[in-house]
């Protein structure tokens, strides 16, 4: 049947459309032409309700089938407020930083170490795990060398309570397939200048050597690129057996060594120098002493004496003598013929100057015309009554300096015995610490068998979260569609939903409740995670055993127990 079609026809004037407008006088031209309106006739009312049937069965289809959208929704208009607050929620929740951690408070804490830019050093982990830096490794902001002393911030992560709480992604996008990690382990390593980041300089790398529970090869190293939320392959870490070392390695530093490389233990050994420090400081405060007096010398009959005046001004210890003999020393030999020659003789001139015996002993030289005798050794000496006035005034200054010096030993005493408790006290804190320190590395020990005890080696250019796993497929088994209710049969408004397969150390990442295609091992050990406004819910093995194929509501158990360190979250779960 040819049909013609007007393309370009002419706009309808107003007045012709309300000429038309007579729609009474249509219906009954239709009624006069025999027929019945076409509404009323079978063939229509058939087809409405086919079609009806068909756009209610499709409705029905499609709220059952999407995963964006509650079961709980409705076209109500408070179902419309819902379906919108849930829609701002899944946005909020998209926009998030790639490391998002789900409990405030907790998570997998840094350990801090102090590195020497100019030397470098190796370093241990409490899990047995070491990272040598290579020495001038650091550039500021600016790529600017970095001097001094920087803060290397590290943490390991090994299972699935780990990865959960430091709120690292564990899924891996590759070729537009999303994997999820088996890991071996992970670590984080950042660095800190005065509070401020600094970065590896070019060329430069860390050596990581981490203890990982997994011996396998089948392991790939990837980096977390937080800008594009997503993994890149790096390539293979180097599996490190027990007893096998690298060539050339140096055998590990013993206990006690390891110990004293810990950053808490150096941290004594300089409050000690401080302790020090302060009490060479008190001491210096404290009032001088007065110089030890010096006891007169009496006249030796047997020995040579000559008298000189001396100027005191360049003597002043003799201020207090009067009338001072200078005696001849032993070390002259002197005979009888040169004292005779020496008594003899008219001097014009003699000095005295201060001998090898300071306070004690001078030496004295002569001159006459071109006749000089240097450096007789001579001794100051008194008779008679100067020797007794100068016998008492020694004995008074004596007594007095006798008893500012037992006063200043005894302010010395009191500073050394305030030190002597500090550096006890000190000691103390090192043996704790000692004594912590081989407490957990017998536990780790203890943990891991010789089997276990593998490491993983690999090398990073840049500071970031490493992560040494295996992209796997979501676990296969049972497969389900779960809506999560709290505890009064309400749905729970979460985003993640995470899966723990302890039998294969994963963390599985479901999004959205309810969750339209749930899948698990139901002959592994598993658990069930979620948390809503910052609570944990949860669901163990038991509960898993009465999901089926099909649609499910799983009531979540709340925790209220609050958890201060990740350790205790995973006593809670026996993890």
């Amino acid at each position: 049947m040819k049909r013609k079609v007007n393309i370009n026809r002419p706009e309808i004037s107003a007045d012709e459309i309300n000429k038309r407008k007579d729609f009474d006088s249509v219906l009954k031209n239709s009624a006069s032409a025999g027929g019945k309106p076409f509404f009323k006739n079978p063939w229509f009312l058939s087809g409405v309700v086919a079609v009806t049937v068909a756009v209610v069965a499709t409705v029905l289809l499609m709220s059952r089938n999407s995963p964006e959208q509650p079961a709980s929704q409705n076209a109500t208009s408070a179902g419309d407020a819902d379906t919108a607050g849930l829609a701002a929620f899944y946005k909020a929740e998209e926009a998030k930083s790639c490391i998002a951690p789900p409990i405030a408070g907790l998570n997998v804490p840094y350990t801090s170490y102090k590195v020497n830019t100019e030397k470098g050093g190796t370093f241990d982990f409490k899990t047995g795990s070491t990272f040598s830096v290579p020495k001038n490794a650091f550039v500021d902001g600016n790529g600017n060398p970095v001097k001094g002393e920087v803060e290397l911030r590290y943490r390991e992560f090994h299972d699935a309570a780990d990865f959960f709480v430091a709120g690292i992604p564990m899924t891996y996008d590759s070729a537009g397939v999303r994997y999820q990690f088996e890991s071996a382990g992970m670590i984080e390593m950042l660095a800190y200048q005065n509070g401020k980041p600094v970065n590896m300089a070019a060329g430069k790398t860390i050596t990581i050597e981490m203890a990982s529970e997994q011996e396998g090869t089948h392991y790939n190293l990837y980096e977390l690129d937080t800008l594009k939320n997503n993994w890149s392959c790096l390539g293979k870490d180097k599996v490190i057996m027990p007893g096998e070392t690298k060539k050339g390695e140096q055998p590990r530093q013993d206990l006690a060594s390891k110990v004293e490389a810990q950053p808490e233990y150096k941290a004594i050994e300089t409050k000690k120098e401080v302790v020090l420090q302060e009490k060479e400081t008190k001491i210096a405060a404290l009032p001088k002493l007065m110089p030890e007096p010096k006891q007169p010398a009496k006249v030796n009959k047997d020995r040579y004496t000559v008298n000189i005046d001396i100027d005191l001004a360049d003597f002043p210890e003799f201020a207090a003598f009067k009338n001072i003999q200078w005696e001849m020393g032993a070390e002259n030999k002197m005979t009888s013929g040169m004292w005779s020659d020496l008594n003899k003789t008219e001097w014009d001139d003699a000095t005295i100057k201060e001998g090898t015996k300071k306070g004690e002993n001078y030496y004295l030289s002569l001159k006459k015309g071109t006749k000089k005798i240097s450096n007789l050794v001579v001794y100051p000496v008194l008779e008679g009554k100067n020797y007794e006035a100068a016998m008492a005034a020694f004995q008074d200054k004596f007594s007095k300096y006798n008893t500012a010096l037992e006063k200043r030993k005894e302010e010395e005493r009191k500073i050394e015995e305030k030190y002597m408790a500090d550096i006890a006290a000190l000691k103390k804190q090192q043996e704790a610490i000692q004594a912590e320190w081989l407490r957990k590395a017998k536990e780790e020990e203890n943990s891991l068998s010789t089997q276990q005890k593998v490491v993983r080696a690999f090398t990073i250019s840049k500071f970031g979260v490493y992560n040494c796993d295996n992209p796997s497929v979501y676990p296969k088994g049972t497969i389900c569609s779960v809506s999560l209710v709290n505890e009064k049969e309400k749905p729970l408004r979460c985003y993640d939903i995470y899966l723990v397969d302890k039998q294969i150390n994963g963390l599985f990442t479901y999004y959205k409740n309810p969750v339209a295609t749930f899948s698990f091992n139901p002959n592994s050990s598993n658990l069930l995670w979620t948390v809503e406004n910052g609570v944990l819910y949860y669901i163990k093995q038991d509960q898993f055993l009465d999901l089926k194929s099909g649609n499910h509501s799983v009531k979540m158990t709340r925790v209220d127990q609050k958890f201060e360190t990740v350790d205790d979250l995973k006593t809670f779960f026996n993890i």
